[in-house]
């Protein structure tokens, strides 16, 4: 991880945990987490949790349901959020501070760091003249990410045999 040197240099952490694999399978964060509960932490120790471009949004004034799943977890398991640290994209700071207000009696919320390294990835492109002739696609359809909803999305389209009708990605594991 491109990070590691960082967070090695400021914390002291088991592992970084990244959300997109627990997404739909919160327990098994809960039981990932569970024998690496203390009744005490060192003052630098972090839970270090990964978060991603996509949560559920019940409504726009509410966190993500990944988020908030994240947050029952650990205060199911009394582990204060002092102790977390979300690596992020976006800025959910604001989330943060209202799921801690909401699910917690936490002085303080879960901490995130927004990130820039989804630009790094991202090289400069030169901008070119689109020629509307050569369009011969009615849509795409891009999912770098493997995520539930995408999976979804492309189940459709194979169903209803409109695969061929657009450009579709699904990373590298693309259903067959």
């Amino acid at each position: 991880m491109i990070v590691s040197p960082i967070l090695n240099k400021y914390f002291v952490y088991d592992r970084v945990f990244n959300l997109l694999f627990y997404q739909n399978a919160m327990e098994e964060l809960y039981n990932v987490l569970l024998p690496m509960k203390r009744p005490d932490y060192e003052s630098n120790y972090r839970f270090i949790f990964l978060h991603y471009d996509t949560d559920y949004y019940i409504t726009n004034n509410q966190p993500g349901i990944l988020l908030r799943n994240l947050q029952k977890i650990l205060v199911s398991l009394d582990i204060p959020n002092y102790f977390c640290l979300i690596l992020t994209e976006q800025n959910i700071q604001k989330e943060l501070d209202q799921l801690a207000q909401e699910e917690t009696n936490n002085d303080c919320s879960i901490s995130s760091i927004q990130h820039g390294l989804q630009d790094w990835i991202h090289k400069d492109f030169l901008d070119v003249d689109l020629n509307y002739m050569q369009i011969s696609k009615k849509y795409i359809c891009l999912n770098r990410h493997r995520r539930s909803h995408r999976a979804l999305l492309f189940s459709i389209l194979k169903n209803k045999n409109l695969l061929d009708d657009g450009i579709v990605s699904f990373g590298s594991r693309s259903p067959k």
